[in-house]
């Protein structure tokens, strides 16, 4: 997967497209049970943030799920800068696991290793 940025403060919807296991065909989630959003501070690894979702976009035969974090929880995320001689460039500070269970198929789990949250206005 990709890296992707948080914005700190505002709300952010992440769509997730899930597919059947070493194909290009969208998993049916008709008989999902839980779809799990978390993210875990690289520094300590405790959960950060968790956030699980039942919303499904369309038909359930498409694979694909939204996860919604509130504003609120995306203001008490912590976001690094790296030193003036670097250009102050962001740094990662979370990694994102999604996890989704069903009764038809075995847990589905994927990482995305670098997760990057800005400051509103930077």
């Amino acid at each position: 997967m990709s890296d992707f940025i948080i914005p700190k403060g505002k709300e952010y919807v992440f769509t997730v497209k899930v597919m059947e296991n070493d194909t290009f065909l969208p998993q049916d989630l008709t008989n999902m049970t839980l779809a799990k959003f978390e993210l875990v501070d690289m520094d300590t690894l405790v959960s950060a943030l968790s956030v699980t979702s039942t919303t499904i976009i369309g038909d359930p035969v498409n694979g694909t799920l939204e996860f919604i974090l509130p504003a609120l929880s995306t203001a008490a995320l912590r976001y690094e800068r790296g030193g003036k001689v670097d250009g102050y460039y962001l740094k990662p500070t979370y990694q994102a696991v999604i996890t989704v269970t069903g009764s038809d198929f075995v847990d589905i789990l994927s990482i995305v290793d670098k997760v990057f949250v800005v400051p509103v206005g930077a």
